[in-house]
This record gives structure tokens, C-alpha cells and sequence, in this order.
């Protein structure tokens, strides 16, 4: 979701401001949609900017923002459209930046959080297992490292984004790092890229980077390809990835993904997909497949106070079952595990700049060996730094 703030450039200001300061329908209709894109609701700032535009086609501001704003919709033609005539009509706004006489957005957030949880690793609260060796039954007594463990934490995250909407080519960069207050339980550190290019109106395929590092949990690194396709403005879309996984001190592996994103709602969307591990021979159960779903729906609240809060639900499952045996300790028996998972995220604006997210999650995962069995709470409270 681009974010970028852009303002009018001072030669092409609304036709009616002559008065200096003074305050029209078309100013409050684009400063409206301008509060509406800081809290997050993309659909509602492009109808204020639309509006502004209809109350006064001169106001260049409108135009550039409305523009950006169909490219977060997913609507890159109309996004083209509008900024192509807006260049032709008012010139390089000051607010982005011109590079070869290409137009830059850039946007993004820095995250800073405070939280607490049941089970920072994800681990078992099993104490010992039964294992099979030579066929006779053996309890073993499981490491306290990898059993539950909960508590205080702090986390950071950083979003960037940078899109050249005229070229409909997007890079993005996400950053997250927790540290535990105790020194017990891993820090966690997670980095993903990618780059995208438009081929066609609602095509795009690029690639993609990410690592996770869990300290004695283990990492894995993956680089791939993807492609995506919507099939209408604001429409469901279709994305195809191909990885290549290589988790540290192990044998790596192929992934290949199918994900659909599909709208049910102003603000509701389904997310449905499907992921298969190609086998290796070194990897405990050969070769794994998952399904998932997520659903995820945004509310813009009641205004309290002259800010209006945005509420984020979501609610999902995942399910994964290997191929093969996970290993001769447990017998013959193939992994499958089941998690769901529900979330809400209540944010608050302080500005434009500055926003306050309250951040819960429940998790509960089920599966026929219990070394994977688990679950979790969590909060987070998160102040957040918009760059605009």
C-alpha cells in the first residue's frame, strides 16, 4: 500500500483559492482523503480525491493523489491515465521526484512495539516424547530450549516502498526483528524483498528475497520468481511463486506456491492457497503440502475525539501434511498439523505522521506428533513513524 503524501504544486493550485488560506469544498474533500490514506483506508481516500476533482478539475494535488491511489486499488491502467494527464496538464509535482523524466513515489513506516507472549518460539509445552528405537518404545525427556516458552519482548519493523506508477514497476522491502527481554528464548529476525514489473494491464512478474533467523531454532534463506495476474480493477488476482529454500546447516528444497487474493467486500478480502515442498531425500517426510485460507476485514470507526479509529480483523487456518514418515523415532507416521489463527489490529492516528496500532493475536496448532503441537497469545503496542 503506497502512502505517499503528495501536495499540489503551488503553481497549480485550486482554481478558487485566490484568498490565501481560505477553505473550499475541493480542499476539505482532498484534505479528508489525505486523513483517510494515513489511517490506511486506501478505498476511501480515493473517493475524497475524486470528489475534490469534482468540485474543481484544476486541482492538481487531487489528480496525482487519485492516481496513486487507483495503483494501490489495483488499478495500474487508470493509475497511468490519470497521472500521464496530470504530467501533461500541471508538470512534475514537487512532492515526487523525477529521474529521467520518470515519476518516483516513495513511501513507507518505521515500527517500534512493546509486547507480551504465551510462547515466543511457537515450541511444544510437551515435556518428553515417545521414541521408537530398534522398535521398543523409549521416553525421552525433550530439551528445555525447545519447549514453550512466553514472555515480555520488543520489536521493530521497518515497510519501504518505491513505485514508478507511470512504468507500473515496484520494489518493496520488509523488515522485522523481536528481541525477548529474557535472554532465554531466541531473538527473531526476518528480512523480504522483491521487484515487479508490469508486462501487461494487471500482469506482473518479478522476483522475490527473504530469511528468517531464529537463533538456535535454526534460518533459512530462499530466493524465486512470480507471477500475478488481476483479473479486474480491484478484482480477485492470481499469483504463481517458484523458491528455492535453504535452511541453514541442511539440504535445501524447491517450494512452489499458488495464492489467490480474492474481494468479498469493500474492505474484505479471502485469501486462499496452496504451497508443495518438493521432496528431499534429507528432509524429514520427504516432501510436504499446505493449504491455507485468511480472511481480513478493515472498519473505520466511529470519529472519537477528531480522529477515527481503523480496526483490522482477520481469521485463518493452515493445514500441512508431509509426503512421507517424518522419521523411523516416531514410527511410521506422516506429519500433519492444523493451525488457526485470529487477529485484530486497532490503530489510531495521532497525525499524518504518527499513528498507534494495539496489536492481538490467539494461535492453536494441533498435530499427530507432539513435538509440533502448540499455541499462543500474544499483544503488541506499536508506535509507527509514516514517512510521506
Amino acid at each position: 500500500m503506497l502512502t505517499a503524501g503528495l501536495q499540489m504544486p503551488a503553481a497549480a493550485a485550486p482554481a478558487d483559492s485566490a484568498t490565501a488560506g481560505a477553505s473550499t469544498p475541493a480542499l476539505e474533500a482532498y484534505e479528508a482523503g489525505l486523513d483517510a490514506r494515513a489511517r490506511g483506508d486506501i478505498r476511501a481516500a480515493a473517493l475524497h480525491f475524486e470528489q475534490a476533482l469534482m468540485y474543481d478539475p484544476d486541482f492538481a494535488g487531487a489528480w496525482y493523489d487519485y492516481g496513486l491511489a487507483l495503483c494501490d486499488l489495483g488499478d495500474p491502467a487508470g493509475c497511468n491515465n490519470l497521472l500521464t494527464a496530470a504530467v501533461s496538464r500541471f508538470g512534475l509535482p514537487p512532492a515526487l521526484q523525477a529521474g529521467r523524466q520518470s515519476l518516483i513515489a516513495h513511501a513507507g513506516e518505521l515500527r517500534l512495539g512493546i509486547g507480551a507472549s504465551s510462547n515466543l518460539s511457537r515450541s511444544t509445552s510437551v515435556t518428553d516424547l515417545t521414541l521408537l528405537l530398534d522398535g521398543l518404545p523409549v521416553t525421552a525427556t525433550l530439551d528445555p530450549r525447545f519447549r514453550q516458552r512466553g514472555g515480555g519482548f520488543t520489536e521493530a519493523g521497518l515497510r519501504w516502498e518505491s513505485r514508478w506508477p507511470l512504468h507500473d514497476i515496484e520494489t518493496r522491502l520488509d523488515l522485522t526483528a523481536r528481541r525477548p527481554f529474557s535472554s532465554a528464548p531466541p531473538d527473531f529476525l526476518a528480512g523480504y524483498g522483491e521487484l515487479g514489473v508490469g508486462i501487461r494491464p494487471r500482469t506482473r512478474v518479478g522476483v522475490l528475497a527473504l530469511g528468517v533467523d531464529e537463533d538456535y531454532l535454526g534460518a533459512i534463506t530462499a530466493v524465486g520468481g512470480w507471477a500475478e495476474h488481476r483479473f479486474a480493477p480491484q478484482g480477485m488476482a492470481v499469483r504463481a511463486a517458484f523458491e528455492r529454500r535453504h535452511p541453514r546447516g541442511q539440504a535445501g528444497w524447491n517450494t512452489a506456491r499458488l495464492i489467490a487474493r480474492i474481494p468479498v467486500g469493500g474492505d474484505t478480502a479471502l485469501q486462499a492457497g496452496y504451497e508443495y515442498d518438493f521432496a528431499q531425500r534429507e528432509r524429514a517426510g520427504r516432501a510436504q503440502q499446505r493449504l491455507l485460507l485468511d480472511l481480513r476485514s478493515g472498519f473505520s470507526l466511529p470519529e472519537i475525539a477528531g480522529r477515527i479509529p481503523r480496526l483490522t480483523l482477520g481469521a485463518g487456518v493452515l493445514h500441512a501434511r508431509d509426503r512421507d514418515a517424518y522419521s523411523p523415532l516416531f514410527g511410521d507416521v506422516r506429519s500433519r498439523r492444523t493451525r488457526w489463527q485470529a487477529s485484530a489490529d486497532l490503530s489510531v492516528n495521532i497525525n499524518r505522521d504518527w499513528r498507534v496500532n494495539l496489536g492481538v493475536l490467539a494461535a492453536r496448532q494441533r498435530a499427530n506428533i507432539g513435538l509440533f503441537d502448540y499455541k499462543e497469545a500474544s499483544a503488541t503496542l506499536s508506535l509507527i513513524y509514516l514517512f510521506q
